[in-house]
């Protein structure tokens, strides 16, 4: 629920009613001044404004309600550009483990995973610009500004390294890209059925559904403008995270209604083509802990790729969950616990200095 700044706040709440009051002047001089068909064919145009506008004032009264029911669950942490970005980190110990979330994705996707972690150690999932509770964003972000804003966030929240980095799909470039700008701060790395820089050289397909989702995601801010995706979730639709635990369900609600939300989606989107020619040429990590958590119900060419980025360390290994899909690694309740048990694994394996698999499995 990205606040937005005054100006834009106060248009929000002046155009429905503005719109609704001139759709009913227009709608009286028609009964007025016209009869017939034409009367009758004016009357069902003019539905059309009056049903955005009143779209338009729901989204505005249920994003006023969302803000005073869904305080942020962590804290803003101030930039060096006066930018807040929301940061919520719980439980105790060294390494940090530190989530990065899939394209679009906030916080409350780590439901399921992040609690299971802080009873081991300290453990932060944020929100990045325009989305959650962090502040919007007018411009699309690469893998090294995400990265270098992610490094700044930590500092100035004094959350110290080394960092155990867990990215999910697209997140796993940002860690990646976070990891060869911060070699001496990353201890251990969770690839989690990660994006990878070649996907559409070698997936051609998987090039075609981006193109195709990215054409129909310009419409989804429009939409969330008037209020189409809070009726949706009002009338009980969820998308994928209706998994989540009560409290982080309710707060995805409520933050996947926000336009601007979808703004910054479509900022990321623009922007993915660029991240995976900056990931692309990037190094491997050398001998820290890394664990290719894949789910097993994705083609054959996307579990090559998997495979592939299992080379990137020296002491890594690959766990194919077979009944996974990309989001139910986070949603399901059961998945994110074999998930949040992977992570573990190589926290443990960064505090001992050891091969992943010579420990033994918690729980």
């Amino acid at each position: 629920m990205a606040s937005d700044g005054f100006p834009a706040g106060l248009l929000h709440w002046v155009w429905p009613p503005l719109l609704i009051v001139l759709t009913l002047w227009l709608s009286r001089r028609n009964r007025q001044h016209r009869s017939g068909v034409r009367r009758f064919l004016v009357a069902i145009i003019l539905v059309i404004p009056f049903l955005i506008g009143a779209g338009g004032l729901y989204e505005s009264v249920g994003a006023a309600l969302d803000r005073r029911i869904y305080d942020a669950p962590g804290r803003l942490v101030e930039l060096a550009a006066g930018q807040h970005l929301h940061l919520n980190c719980t439980g105790t110990g060294s390494p940090t483990i530190v989530l990065e979330a899939l394209s679009g994705g906030v916080s409350p996707v780590w439901g399921w995973v992040q609690p299971q972690l802080a009873r081991e150690t300290r453990v932060c999932s944020y929100d990045r610009p325009g989305r959650g509770w962090s502040d919007p964003i007018g411009h699309a972000q690469d893998a090294k500004q995400v990265a270098s804003q992610l490094n700044l966030m930590l500092q100035a929240a004094d959350v110290e390294g080394p960092y155990v980095l867990v990215g999910h799909s697209l997140g796993g470039l940002y860690a990646r890209m976070f990891a060869s700008q911060n070699p001496d701060e990353v201890a251990g790395m969770v690839l989690l059925d990660s994006a990878h820089p070649e996907q559409f050289e070698r997936m051609p397909e998987e090039e075609r559904k981006y193109e195709s989702f990215r054409r129909l995601q310009r419409t989804f801010s429009a939409m969330a403008r008037i209020g189409f995706w809070r009726a949706y979730f009002d009338a009980g639709g969820t998308f994928d995270f209706g998994g989540l635990p009560d409290e982080e369900r309710g707060q995805m609600k409520a933050i996947w209604s926000s336009p601007e939300l979808f703004k910054s989606q479509r900022y990321e989107n623009d922007a993915v083509r660029a991240i995976h020619r900056q990931v692309r040429p990037l190094g491997t990590l050398g001998d820290i802990p890394l664990l290719v958590i894949s789910a097993g119900k994705q083609p054959r060419e996307w579990l090559e790729l998997q495979e592939d980025m299992v080379g990137l360390s020296t002491n890594s290994t690959q766990r194919v969950i077979d009944d996974a899909t990309h989001v139910s690694l986070i949603f399901d309740k059961e998945t994110a616990a074999e998930v949040a048990d992977g992570i573990l694994e190589v926290l443990q394996a960064a505090r001992n200095s050891s091969q992943l698999g010579q420990l033994e499995r918690p729980g």
